[in-house]
Order: structure tokens, then C-alpha cells, then sequence
């Protein structure tokens, strides 16, 4: 056997190394059973072991020291999380055939090559916040929703993997040219619990697998190909809306007590689906017509020649974008067969807020009728056309600067007028050209711009939309924001500008709960039935609190766990229930808006929660210290 410390083989039945006299066997630090040597996770419970060698634990430090600075202070206001159990998706991301790609080099260039792999990969973990856990030899494992928590965690993890393989392609490439081997990495997913421990000052973190979580992801790799990512079936299930996926069947794992499901990934998809939503359940929008109504007359406004504004604020899960989804089919089914009406939209995304001008960019690519998966060719072919129709012999210009943009490649004279500025002027020119190109527009139909999530906006975008709020004044244009009520977010100065500048064009609704009357209609709706037993119904009920999404998710638990069944065409309670745990939908949602509190709220909200639903606000004072005893 190889020794851990110095990879001196020893005979068999040594316990210390000839060598360096260091021991051949350690004991877990989850469950204290004996490790054999070289073990990268414990047999018995899953836990990774603990040891590394002296060239894992600097690279490890060295890469966690390059997150970058906001990833860096959310990794520090973590620090309270020790002991805490979350449900994280872990990445796994390792070097195919690193035993034989080293033999064919010495060790001071095997170990350049490979602190060369990481630094090229670990941008795309951090570019989604992601944090490294563990690192062993050619092996990274990188935790998305521990110790920083967000709501589309798993997702973030999928779309890291696969610009992760992207950039070991092109590294690939150099160190065949460089060193004549065919270098090629691997990333696996899966999604489970694990307890956080400390979070040291150099930013790495203890923490400790709960079911062999880490493990699983780590062998899933034995049926991965070169350059492939392969996913868990608990990961699917949270990402397959977004990516097309291959079945790739069952497969037995050491340690598991049946075969895993698992799904390589291929690509984003064209069309994407819904990620929220019940697949086979469908229920008419409940609650929310007097919104609706509002929003169609809007509509009529604009088409009259007159600019309106509309803000839509709620918490998630109240139905924002099913309001808005509505609304948009129901101007399709008024204007059936006579388009007077250009729609388009832009969403914002959850790790976009350091992506300049990402809102702006979606938005574009929507009026000019570009999905994400075009190709730049098409972009550049369909913005020419475009400019040419609308501008004439001025199209030159506007194509330059929108063309840069949409970071397109621009040539000859459209880059030489892009690269006449600096960042400032350039910022300019791009508000003038998207100025020029939705006055356009609105000459020939009425214009909706629909611009969701802008609680995730990038602060550039921000801007440019603050400075377009004149245009929707004078020009048949409808601008409608959706939000959630988070007032330190970017996004939020475009509402106060809008109310500023808007007045009484500006409409705004407050999407609150839905009434119990509702809710239970669309409970009723979901399961097409009425015999759902009270009991179950209440806790159901209890649970949602009147968030539609909520509803939803605490559907979808019940019919995974079996309570609720489909038997002939209708649903029935399978099992009696006590309690209902919140869903995993809703866990990144909930814990990922709780690490944004304060420290002392983080805390209250932890003791609150032992104590129970409904208490004394005296009881809390107690617990926490700040009552007197009596």
C-alpha cells in the first residue's frame, strides 16, 4: 500500500510508513472507523477524509483565496453557520487518467499542469458562487448552497459544470500541443445534505456528508465519459427544465443500498421550460383577476398612442410570472390574426448582477427575436437586416453599437467606431442607439417591454433603463417592471425613478396572499378533486400560507412520498399525514433570503425556530438572554 503522507509503497501489513514513518491508516472524523490508506471518503458513512496531502491543502487555500471579494464576504458572514444541516448540490470535477498522464511526466511539471487545470476551472464555480470544499489529488469537490445559499442552486451547479468542461477543453488543447498528452476532465452532480462546519479565515470550511452525499457525486464519475457532465437523479429533477439530458439508465454504487439514476447533460435548452409549476397539473389562474383586467386596458392605452408604465411588485411564489404569462396570451388571443402589438422581455438572472448590462442584453435579443442558442452568425445577419430596414443609411451606426452590446464580433468600420471610445462615451452611445431602435419600433406597432426579476438587474442596465424612462412618455410604449420588495436591491432605483418620473402613468400592484377561498380553489384545481380529507387539506393549507408557489411545492412532496396517488382519473390521500416538512424547492428560496439578514437576526430566527410556530415574544426574550428570570 502507498503511504498518504509521501506515496512510498509499503508492504502489505504495515501500519506506518518505512519512509516517513507516518501511519498508514487514519479513522474518519465523522464516525472514527479506520480508513484505508489513500481513502478519499470513509466506507462506513460517507464522510470525505480528512486528509490531503501538504500539496492538497496549499492548492486548496491558494484557490479559496481567489474567490472573488463578494463571494469572499458572504463566505465571512457565514461564519455562524457551524452545525448547520443544508441541502447542497455538490460539483465533482477531476482529471481522467491522472495516474497515467503523470507517469508520462516529471513531478514539477505534473503539478504545474494540474494547478494550471484548476486555476482555469475554478472561475466558472465562483462565477455562480459556488465554494471549494474539499480538493485531493486531481479531485475538487465545490459545494453550491453551503455555506452561501441561493434559490436556483442546482441550476448555478449545471450551468458551472458545464462552462467548467468548456474551459478544460480549451486547456486541453494547450497541453497537447505542449506536452503531446491528451489531458481531459470530468464533472458529476448530485444533490443531498450536508452539515456546514467552521469557516476558517482563509475562506475553506469544515464540514461533514450526510448519506454519503459527497461520495455518490464522486463515483458517479466510473460512468462518466471524458468531458461529459453527469448528474443525479435528485439533481435532475431540480434542473431538467433547463437542460437537455440523456438517460443514461441506473447505476450500482458502493455504499448505496439501490442502483442511482443518473442523466448526462448536453445543453442548455432552446426553449426552456417552466421551473415552477406541477408537470400534469394545471389550474386557471385563481385570485388575480382584477390585475389581469387592469393590465389588458393598459394595453388599450398604448395602442391608443399614449406611454404607460406598470410596476408589479410580490414576495416570491405569489404569482408575478404566471400574471404576467397570462396577460401575455391574452393580448395573443385579442390580436389573433392582426399583430399591433411588439412584445418583448427581459429577465433577470439570480447571478447576474455582476454581468454588465446582462438585463439590457435579454431584452434586446427579445425585440430582435434572438433566442440564447443562435449562433453569432444569425445575430449578426438578423441585427444588419434589421438596422438596414429601420435606419437606412444611418443603420451603420446603431448596428455598430448595439452589435458591441450584444458582444458580437464586429469588423472594419463598425469596430473601428466602437473602439473611438472609452467606457463613459461608450455607455452613451449604446442609450443612444437603443433610444433610436425602440422609437423606431414603436413607430410601427405599439411596444410592450416587459422587464422581470428586476430584483436581480445589473446596476448598468439600471442605469441606461433609468435614462429610457422619458421615451416611455412620449411614445406608445408599455413598460412593465417585476419585482420582489427588496429596496437594497439595484433594481429598485428604476422603481423609484419610474415613480418620480411616471406619475400618474405609472399603475402599481402589491400582489399579496391568496384569501383561503382561493387557496383552496386552487388546491381543488391542482388534484381535480374535493374528497381530499380535511385534515390533509389544512395542513397543505397551513403550510402554503396563501403562496401559490408554496401550494404547489407541498403538492408535489405529497405525490413524491406517495401520500397523494392517481387512481383512475382523479388523486386520493394514499396515507394519513402528521406534519408536512418544508419541501427542497423551497429550502434554497428560504435559506438563501435568510443569509441575507444580520447576524443577530440569523440567530433569533434559529432560537425562534426551536421554540415553535406561535410563542411569547417573552419566551424569545428569555431564551435569548435578554429577559430577566423571574
Amino acid at each position: 500500500m502507498n503511504c498518504p503522507n509521501c506515496r512510498t509503497e509499503n508492504p502489505e501489513g504495515a501500519r506506518y510508513c518505512h519512509q516517513c514513518g507516518s501511519s498508514l491508516f487514519q479513522r474518519c472524523s465523522n464516525c472514527q472507523a479506520e480508513l484505508l490508506a489513500g481513502a478519499r471518503f470513509c466506507m462506513h458513512c460517507g464522510q470525505p477524509a480528512s486528509a490531503g496531502t501538504a500539496t492538497d491543502s496549499a492548492r486548496l487555500t491558494r484557490l479559496a483565496a481567489a474567490a472573488p471579494a463578494p463571494l469572499a464576504q458572504k463566505l465571512r458572514a457565514a461564519a455562524d453557520l457551524v452545525g448547520e444541516r443544508r441541502v447542497v448540490t455538490i460539483l465533482f470535477a477531476d482529471v481522467v487518467g491522472s495516474t497515467t498522464l503523470a507517469e508520462k511526466l516529471d513531478p514539477e511539471t505534473w503539478m504545474a499542469v494540474m494547478n494550471g487545470a484548476f486555476d482555469r476551472i475554478i472561475p466558472a464555480i465562483y462565477r455562480y458562487e459556488g465554494t471549494i470544499a474539499q480538493l485531493v489529488g486531481d479531485g475538487l469537490w465545490a459545494f453550491f448552497g453551503a455555506p452561501v445559499a441561493h434559490e436556483d442552486d442546482p441550476i448555478r451547479a449545471v450551468r458551472a459544470a458545464l462552462e467548467l468542461l468548456s474551459a478544460a477543453r480549451l486547456y486541453a488543447h494547450q497541453m497537447h500541443q505542449e506536452y503531446g498528452i491528451d489531458f481531459s476532465m470530468r464533472a458529476c452532480l448530485h444533490t443531498g445534505p450536508v452539515v456546514i462546519g467552521t469557516v476558517g479565515d482563509d475562506l475553506t470550511y469544515e464540514y461533514t456528508a450526510m448519506g454519503g452525499a459527497a461520495n455518490l457525486a464522486a463515483r458517479l464519475k466510473f460512468a462518466a465519459r471524458p468531458m461529459t457532465v453527469l448528474i443525479s437523479e435528485e439533481t435532475h429533477r431540480f434542473v431538467h427544465p433547463l437542460f437537455e439530458a440523456e438517460d443514461l439508465g441506473y447505476l450500482e454504487v458502493k455504499g448505496r443500498s439501490g442502483p442511482v439514476r443518473v442523466f448526462q447533460v448536453l445543453s442548455v435548452k432552446t426553449e426552456p421550460g417552466q421551473l415552477r409549476g406541477l408537470t400534469g397539473l394545471q389550474s386557471p389562474m385563481v385570485g388575480r383577476d382584477a390585475e389581469l383586467s387592469a393590465l389588458l386596458q393598459l394595453c388599450e392605452a398604448v395602442r391608443a398612442g399614449l406611454g404607460r408604465a406598470v410596476l408589479v411588485v410580490g414576495e416570491p411564489g405569489l404569482g408575478k410570472t404566471r400574471l404576467v404569462t397570462e396577460w401575455k396570451q391574452a393580448v395573443g388571443r385579442t390580436l389573433a390574426g392582426n399583430p399591433e402589438t411588439h412584445w418583448a422581455q427581459g429577465h433577470g438572472l439570480s447571478y447576474g448582477q455582476g454581468q454588465a448590462y446582462h438585463l439590457l442584453i435579454q431584452l434586446l435579443r427579445s425585440l430582435l427575436g434572438l433566442p440564447d442558442t443562435t449562433d453569432e452568425h444569425e445575430d449578426r445577419v438578423t441585427l444588419h437586416a434589421l438596422t438596414q430596414e429601420l435606419f437606412g443609411e444611418d443603420a451603420a451606426e446603431v448596428y455598430a453599437y448595439l452589435g458591441h452590446l450584444l458582444m458580437l464580433q464586429l469588423e472594419d468600420d463598425a469596430l473601428d467606431r466602437v473602439l473611438s471610445f472609452d467606457a463613459q462615451a461608450l455607455q452613451t452611445q449604446y442609450l443612444a442607439a437603443v433610444r433610436k431602435l425602440l422609437q423606431a419600433l414603436a413607430e410601427r406597432h405599439p411596444l410592450v417591454l416587459v422587464l422581470e426579476d428586476l430584483h436581480w438587474a445589473d446596476p448598468s442596465s439600471i442605469e441606461l433603463f433609468v435614462r429610457l424612462l422619458p421615451l416611455v412618455s412620449t411614445a406608445p410604449v408599455l413598460l412593465c417592471i417585476v419585482t420582489r420588495p427588496e429596496r437594497d436591491a439595484p433594481g429598485w432605483k428604476l422603481v423609484t425613478a419610474a415613480r418620480e418620473a411616471m406619475g400618474s402613468s405609472l399603475t402599481e400592484f402589491s400582489l399579496s396572499a391568496l384569501s383561503d377561498r382561493d387557496s383552496r380553489q386552487l388546491l381543488a384545481n391542482l388534484l381535480e378533486i374535493e374528497e381530499l380529507p380535511e385534515e390533509m387539506r389544512g395542513l397543505i393549507l397551513a403550510k402554503a400560507e396563501g403562496n401559490p408557489f408554496f401550494v404547489e411545492e407541498v403538492i408535489r412532496m405529497l405525490i413524491d412520498r406517495g401520500a397523494i396517488v392517481r387512481r383512475n382519473s382523479g388523486w386520493t390521500a394514499a396515507a394519513a399525514i402528521e406534519s408536512i416538512e418544508i419541501p427542497d424547492n423551497l429550502q434554497g428560496l428560504l435559506m438563501a433570503r435568510i443569509d441575507r439578514l444580520p447576524e443577530e437576526a440569523r440567530q433569533t430566527l434559529r432560537v425562534a425556530s426551536v421554540i415553535g410556530r406561535q410563542f411569547p415574544v417573552k419566551v424569545l426574550e428569555y431564551v435569548l438572554g435578554k429577559g430577566q428570570r423571574r
